[in-house]
C-alpha cells in the first residue's frame, strides 16, 4: 500500500536547513498517524512536486529520517514508514542533546561535524581533484616499497618522516621554490592542520600567549592554533596588497605580552588570494628581526598561482632564520593521501620534532617512501602539470559562467584555488548577500558566509569559492543553480 494521498506540507516560516524542514514533516506526519508502519511513502518525485522543493532535497530528507529510523528504503521500490518506529522521540540532526545518550554533561563549546546530507558540492575547501591523482604510478611505488623496504618501513621510523622523502623535497623545493634547506631542516607531516599544532605547541607553550594573524583569514587555522595552547589572536588587516604590517606596528607599539608567533599566507592569502606586496613582505621581515618573534608562512596553493602571475619567492627563501614554512603535498596528489612538511632552522627542526612525538610517535613510513619514488620519478612534476593546466581551465570556465550569470551582482578576484567573491550592485549589502548564499546552500552548493572567514564574526558581503575539485561542465552547473 502506498500514501498517495498523504496531505504534507511546510512550516511557514521555516527553520533550519530546508531537507530537515522536509524530514520534520514527514515525520510529523508519521507520529500523527497519517501513515503507519510499512506503508510505502509517495514517490520521490511525487514529494518534490507536493512540497515545490528539489529531488535532491527530499532524497536527503529520506535519508536523514532513515539514519533515525523512522523510514527505510527498499531497493528499486522505495521508501517505507518502518514497521519498528523509535521508541524515543530522537531529534533530528543539529541537536544539542546528549548523542548516543552519554552518561555526562556534553561541553557547550563543541560543536557538531556540519551534515553533508543535501551537498551536491561542496566548494568550501581547497581541494586536489581525486580524478586527476596518479593513481597507478602511486600504487606501483606502494608495491616497490614494501617489496624492496616491506620489515624496515613496517617497523619504527625517524620522528622527522622517511630521510629519503625529506632529501626528495629538498630538491623539489630548490627547483620549484627557491628554497635552500638540508634534509634535516624538514619534519614531514599528516597535514597542515598538524604543522601549525606543532609550531605553536612549540612557541606559546602552557602559557599561552599572542598570535597575530590575517583578517579576514581561515578559520581552520585559528581554532588549530587555539586547540594547541591558551592563544590571544590578534587581527591584521587584509586588503589587495594582502596582510597590513601597519597593525602589526600598531600591535608592537602598544606594549602588553610579547608577540609570539606570526602568520601569513603571502603568495596567495587565505581567503582572498591577494598576493603580498613587495614592500610589505620586507616590512614583515624586518619587524620580526627587530623583536625577535618568527614568522609561520603557510603555502599550501603555491602550485596552483596562476601562470604569468610571477609569484614572490616564500620569504623562508629571504630569511630562512626568521621563517618556518609549511606546504602542502595532499593538494597537488588527493585528499585522501595525506602528507605536509615543515622547514624550520636546523636547531629547532629538532625541538619541534620532539614535540611532534607527543602528537604523533611517526608517521606513515610506507607512504613516505612512495611519494618519494614518485617525487624522483618526475612523476609530481607530471602532475604537477595536469593540475596546473586543470586549474587554468577550471578558473576560465568559472569566471566566465559567473561573468554572464551574476554580472553587477558580484565581484570576483581570482586566486590559486578559489576564487573570492564580494557583493555588487543588489548583494552589496550584507544581509542580502548572506540571503543569497543561503540559497545556493538549499541547493546543495556548499558556500560559506562571510562572517565564517571574520575574526570577529561581522558580516561580510563575501566568500570564498574553490574550484579545482570541479571540471569546467560541472562548475558552470553550478552557477546556474545559484541564479
Amino acid at each position: 500500500m502506498r500514501a498517495n494521498e498523504l496531505n504534507l506540507s511546510l512550516a511557514v516560516p521555516g527553520k533550519g536547513p530546508l531537507y530537515l524542514q522536509v524530514a520534520q514533516a514527514v515525520r510529523t506526519a508519521i507520529e500523527e498517524r497519517r501513515i503507519g508502519p510499512g506503508v510505502a511513502l509517495p514517490g520521490v518525485r511525487d514529494l518534490a512536486e507536493r512540497l515545490g522543493v528539489t529531488v535532491n532535497t527530499i532524497l536527503a530528507a529520506l535519508r536523514e529520517l532513515q539514519a533515525q529510523g523512522w523510514v527505510e528504503s527498499r531497493e528499486r521500490v522505495g521508501f517505507f514508514v518502518a514497521d519498528a518506529l523509535p521508541s524515543a522521540q530522537k531529534p533530528l540532526s543539529g541537536s544539542r542533546s546528549a548523542p548516543g545518550g552519554a552518561g555526562f554533561e556534553i561541553p557547550a563549546h563543541l560543536s557538531p561535524i556540519s551534515s553533508t546530507a543535501n551537498v551536491m558540492m561542496d566548494f568550501s575547501e581547497g581541494m586536489a581533484d581525486a580524478r586527476l591523482a596518479p593513481a597507478q604510478a602511486l600504487g606501483r611505488a606502494y608495491q616497490r616499497a614494501l617489496k624492496l623496504k616491506g620489515p624496515e618501513l613496517l617497523g619504527s621510523a625517524d620522528v622527522k618522516g622517511h630521510r629519503r622523502l625529506r632529501e626528495a623535497l629538498c630538491t623539489h623545493l630548490r627547483v620549484q621554490r627557491d628554497i635552500e634547506a638540508g634534509p634535516d631542516q624538514l619534519l614531514v607531516l599528516s597535514s597542515a592542520a598538524m604543522a601549525i599544532t606543532v609550531v605553536t605547541q612549540a612557541f606559546l607553550g602552557p602559557q599561552g600567549g599572542v598570535v597575530a594573524l590575517e583578517n579576514p583569514g581561515n578559520p581552520n587555522v585559528w581554532e588549530s592554533i587555539k586547540q594547541a595552547a591558551k592563544a590571544e589572536l590578534r587581527p591584521l588587516a587584509v586588503d589587495a596588497e594582502g596582510a597590513d604590517p601597519a597593525d602589526l606596528e600598531t600591535l608592537l607599539a602598544a606594549g602588553g605580552p610579547p608577540l609570539r608567533l606570526l602568520v601569513l599566507s603571502p603568495q596567495c592569502q587565505y581567503p582572498t588570494g591577494a598576493p603580498l606586496s613587495e614592500p610589505r613582505r620586507r616590512r614583515f621581515l624586518e619587524l620580526a628581526r627587530q623583536h625577535r618573534f618568527p614568522i609561520l608562512e603557510l603555502d599550501p596553493e603555491y602550485d596552483y598561482l596562476m601562470a604569468g602571475a610571477s609569484p614572490h619567492r616564500p620569504l623562508v627563501a629571504d630569511d630562512p632564520g626568521q621563517v618556518i614554512y609549511v606546504g602542502d603535498l595532499s593538494r597537488i596528489l588527493a585528499p585522501g593521501l595525506r602528507a605536509a612538511y615543515l622547514v624550520a632552522p636546523e636547531a629547532l627542526s629538532d625541538l619541534l620534532a620532539k614535540a611532534r612525538r607527543h602528537l604523533d610517535w611517526q608517521g606513515d613510513p610506507v607512504q613516505e617512501w612512495a611519494l618519494s619514488e614518485l617525487i624522483l620519478d618526475g612523476e609530481v612534476q607530471r602532475q604537477l602539470f595536469r593540475v596546473r593546466k586543470a586549474a587554468a581551465e577550471r578558473r576560465e570556465a568559472l569566471e566566465d559562467a559567473l561573468h554572464h550569470a551574476m554580472a553587477g551582482r558580484v565581484e570576483v578576484q581570482p586566486g590559486a584555488m578559489a576564487l573570492w567573491l564580494t557583493g555588487s550592485g543588489p548583494l552589496e549589502p550584507p544581509g542580502a548577500f548572506s540571503v543569497w548564499i543561503r540559497g545556493c546552500q538549499s541547493r546543495g552548493l556548499k558556500l560559506r558566509l562571510g562572517k565564517h572567514f571574520d575574526l570577529m564574526q561581522r558580516d561580510l558581503a563575501a566568500t570564498r569559492m574553490e574550484f579545482t575539485a570541479f571540471t569546467p561542465e560541472e562548475l558552470q552547473v553550478a552557477v546556474a543553480m545559484m541564479v
